[in-house]
């Protein structure tokens, strides 16, 4: 299973890890950190952000349709640079974000679970999926992409919320907007870790069915996170800055909730599966990194878990500490070297093929014809 094919993907396989690398950790805590920073102009830098991240996912989406980050013939000390700055900001996004996971499934789930419990049975089928490979998360994705589809439509059909868009006014373009987008610039920049992937036409590849999951995949991404900001802030309004676990409390109000009692569990489980892919590309990332050095040996997925495990459970431990690492002058490091990296491979990228295509368009250099000996003798 570990060849060079394992991590091809489709455009479509692609589309959804987007989707769920983008939306996974912006629907549980950021809410509430967003609303606490910029107030009822919370939803306004949630939409900057996710169009920024909009744009970089297609950037990226242009660099792996000639391969991944790994396979690109890149010069090797910048490749080497590449993979041990990808391998941090992956471990970094892993632990710091990772820790909202295993903190939510801890106490919410769970009645108050150590986390060295719940951290080691994540940590086990994340490291699986890693070892497995690019191509196996994505058949992943898609095979749960049925639940996490029938949980956001039982939601919006029973929804029974009473929405006050007053708490969206007055509308203005604050400063807040901006300090609160850089505060918790970690929470954004999911994009690095699709850089591993090789993309490949689908044996029935069909243009307009391609365009028709573009445009969900971006709608879908737009509504989830942009809209259920605005749910939020229209439901809670200033207090959302004391509301943790945005997605739970939104989907917690619907009709049949309050006819029977709580009907979570679908959201529930599609949002633990969503973070279970998450982290597993977090965990294949960092794998691909230390491939280019040491190449493809069975056990860098599982070195890569046990430093993310020890990390979590000893290093970070609870989600004040967490937070404050998320929030300090690491967020800038971790989110700047994902996009320098992006645009550094697309100039790559851009120069490398299209002096290979200057050279396929060229005409082979004319040969001197040689003249003829008994001519020459002749003369």
């Amino acid at each position: 299973m570990n060849n060079k094919l394992n991590n091809n993907i489709y455009t479509e396989q692609y589309l959804l890890l987007a989707f769920i690398s983008v939306i996974t950790f912006k629907v549980v805590m950021l809410a509430q950190y967003l609303v606490s920073a910029a107030g009822n102009e919370a939803y306004i830098t949630m939409t900057v952000m996710i169009s920024i991240e909009l744009v970089m996912c297609a950037v990226v989406y242009g660099i792996i349709r000639h391969g991944s980050i790994t396979s690109l013939p890149l010069p090797k000390p910048l490749k080497y640079v590449f993979a041990v700055a990808l391998f941090f900001t992956s471990m970094a996004k892993c632990v710091l974000l990772g820790s909202e996971g295993i903190s939510y499934i801890s106490t919410t789930i769970y009645d108050n679970v150590r986390w060295s419990y719940v951290c080691l049975a994540l940590m086990l089928v994340c490291c699986y999926l890693a070892y497995k490979g690019g191509k196996v998360i994505a058949r992943t994705a898609q095979i749960f992409f049925w639940l996490m589809a029938f949980s956001f439509a039982f939601h919006v059909v029973f929804a029974q919320t009473d929405l006050d868009f007053i708490n969206l006014l007055p509308f203005e373009l604050s400063a807040d907007i901006a300090v609160a987008g850089d505060k918790y610039l970690i929470w954004f920049g999911d994009y690095s870790c699709l850089l591993f992937f090789s993309l490949s036409a689908p044996p029935n590849a069909n243009g307009k069915r391609l365009v028709l999951w573009t445009i969900l995949a971006i709608a879908g991404t737009l509504l989830c996170a942009v809209g259920l900001m605005i749910i939020f802030i229209c439901i809670f309004g200033d207090s959302g800055a004391i509301v943790g676990n945005a997605f739970l409390n939104v989907s917690s109000l619907n009709k049949i909730a309050f006819m029977i009692g709580s009907m979570d569990l679908p959201t529930v489980c599609s949002w633990v599966v969503m973070c279970t892919i998450r982290l597993s590309l977090l965990l294949f990332a960092a794998k691909e990194c230390l491939k280019v050095f040491f190449g493809e040996k069975w056990w860098l997925s599982v070195v890569s878990t046990l430093l993310a495990y020890f990390l979590t459970v000893y290093g970070v431990g609870n989600l004040k500490t967490s937070y404050s690492l998320a929030t300090s002058v690491l967020r800038y490091f971790v989110y700047l070297t994902d996009f320098v990296i992006v645009i550094a491979a697309t100039i790559f990228v851009r120069i490398k093929y299209k002096s290979l295509k200057k050279d396929a368009v060229l005409p082979p250099p004319a040969t001197p014809a040689l003249k003829d000996s008994s001519t020459q003798g002749e003369a």
